[in-house]
C-alpha cells in the first residue's frame, strides 16, 4: 500500500475549555487534558508501577485524551527495554531477507524483501494498536506482522488515527492515499473497518457532552 523502491481540514469547533493540565513522560509533554484526566494518569501509572502499557491492559475507561497519552508513553517505555532507547530495524522478516526497512515509528517497520514486504509491530509497543487492528495481522518471532497491501493499510490506519505517523512528504496526494487505505481495508478487513467507525463515533458523542456537564458542575 506505502510506496517502496520496487514498486482536512474539517469544520470549525468550538474551543475546548478546562484542558489546562498536561501528562509527561521523561520530561517529554504527552499532551494536554484536563486536570481530571491529569490525576488519573498519576493515579493509574503509580498503581501499575509506572508501566503505561500495563494501565492500558488492565483498565478500560479512558477519555480519547488520557489513551492517547497512555498510548504514547507505553511507546516510550517500550523502546526503552527493548533496546536501550533504540529499536533496531529487523533483519529477517516472515517474508525473508529484509532488503530494506523504514522506521513508521519506534518499533514499527515497514520492510522490504526480493519478493515481497510488509508492516512489523515489534510486540513491546503493540498496546498502540487497537484489539480489532490486532486481529488483522499475524505473531512472528517476536512482531505482528502485517502483509503489504490487504493487511498493510490495517497498521498504516491505526498509526495515522493515533498521530502516530504523517503521511510521506514523497507522496503528493495525501487526501488520495489515505482514501485509499480506507477503501482498502473496507473491502479486506470490513469488520475492523466497523470496530474503527464505532470507536470514533463513542469519541465524538463523548466530545459532544463533556461541554453540558462541565456547565453542570
Amino acid at each position: 500500500m506505502l510506496a517502496r523502491s520496487r514498486k482536512e481540514a474539517g469544520p470549525m469547533t468550538r474551543k475546548r475549555t478546562g484542558y489546562d493540565a498536561a501528562c509527561y513522560y521523561d520530561g517529554k509533554l504527552l499532551g494536554r487534558c484536563t486536570k481530571a484526566d491529569s490525576d488519573a494518569y498519576t493515579l493509574l501509572m503509580n498503581a501499575c508501577g509506572g508501566e503505561a502499557a500495563r494501565v492500558l491492559r488492565e483498565y478500560a475507561y479512558f477519555s480519547p485524551e488520557l489513551k492517547a497519552i497512555l498510548e504514547k508513553a507505553a511507546l516510550m517505555q517500550a523502546d526503552r527495554s527493548r533496546t536501550g532507547g533504540m529499536f533496531h530495524a529487523p533483519k529477517s522478516s516472515p517474508w525473508g531477507e529484509v532488503q530494506s526497512c523504514e522506521t513508521l515509528c519506534p518499533g514499527v517497520f515497514l520492510v522490504s524483501t526480493a519478493s515481497h514486504g510488509g508492516t512489523m509491530v515489534a510486540n513491546e509497543v503493540a498496546a498502540v494498536l487497537s484489539p480489532a487492528a490486532k486481529k488483522c495481522g499475524f505473531k512472528d518471532r517476536g512482531y505482528i506482522c502485517y502483509e503489504e497491501d490487504a493487511q498493510e493499510s490495517v497498521v498504516l490506519r491505526e498509526l495515522l488515527d493515533k498521530k502516530l505517523w504523517n503521511i510521506p512528504d514523497r507522496i503528493k496526494d495525501k487526501g488520495q492515499f489515505e482514501e485509499n487505505l480506507n477503501q482498502s481495508i473496507r473491502q479486506y478487513h470490513p469488520e475492523y473497518w466497523r470496530a474503527r467507525q464505532s470507536g470514533r463515533e463513542a469519541v465524538e458523542a463523548a466530545r459532544s457532552t463533556a461541554p453540558a456537564k462541565e456547565a453542570a458542575r
